[in-house]
């Protein structure tokens, strides 16, 4: 099973157009989450349970975080792929010389 989700996040990680639509699932579900959790509930909630409180916004973090990371890794991997095609044509310009 581990090596399953293993294999998956790999995919995810590797494929652009995979990773780009988790990023943008992530960062949607986090940005409603974030709604919900300011705008429609209450503050008796804290009170009276704190460790849903708790878990509801740790939720929350870890998915944002999720979401940065992601882009992150986005845009290094892209930032890599421009300077290797940015060496290639440098050295297509000398060998012409």
């Amino acid at each position: 099973m581990i090596r399953l989700v293993l294999c998956i996040i790999k995919g995810i990680l590797r494929d652009q157009k995979a990773r780009r639509k988790w990023m943008f699932w992530v960062m949607l579900v986090a940005l409603v989450q974030i709604f919900v959790g300011t705008v429609l509930m209450s503050d008796r909630w804290a009170h009276e349970s704190p460790w849903l409180f708790f878990i509801y916004w740790f939720v929350c973090v870890w998915l944002t975080l999720t979401g940065m990371l992601l882009a992150l890794l986005d845009m290094l991997i892209l930032r890599a792929i421009d300077r290797i095609q940015r060496r290639k044509i440098e050295e297509q310009i000398l060998r012409k010389r």
